[in-house]
């Protein structure tokens, strides 16, 4: 648990790649929320949180009495949440985007813009928030 992530996504993440990896298959157990919070050393509550998230993506399926098992679609389920995972953490570059918005980024960065300022504008842009400002 070195990452700057919460421990819970980490817990997530990591058997998020355990399925689409085919280390962990439908129909396998997972350890009971306490057990496997004492294996890694965290509270419950941070491993039920992760839980939850699975069960929400539906990579996981809790019954009670049966357990905790990988659920029947959890493979594709997987792939999505990685796909997911990557393009959020800058993940594959388009490299036409990237020789298109090179320019733009420069010329703002010349006016004096900082990076958060340039990454918050094109998010405004993406959200269709790009008004007409005068200059």
């Amino acid at each position: 648990m070195s990452s700057p992530q919460p421990p819970y996504e980490q817990v997530r993440r990591e058997i998020v790649e355990q399925v689409r990896s085919g280390e962990l298959a439908p129909g396998d157990r997972l350890p009971a929320i306490r057990a496997h919070a004492a294996d890694l050393g965290l509270a419950a509550g941070t491993v039920a949180r992760a839980y939850k998230l699975l069960e929400e993506g539906q990579i996981i399926v809790t019954r009670r009495g049966a357990g905790t098992t990988i659920a029947p679609g959890a493979v594709r389920a997987a792939q999505r949440a990685a796909a997911t995972a990557e393009r959020e953490s800058g993940g594959p570059v388009d490299a036409g985007l990237v020789s298109l918005f090179a320019g733009p980024v420069a010329a703002a960065r010349a006016r004096g813009a900082r990076d958060v300022e340039i990454l918050a504008s094109v998010r405004a842009v993406l959200a269709g928030k790009s008004g007409g400002a005068a200059e």
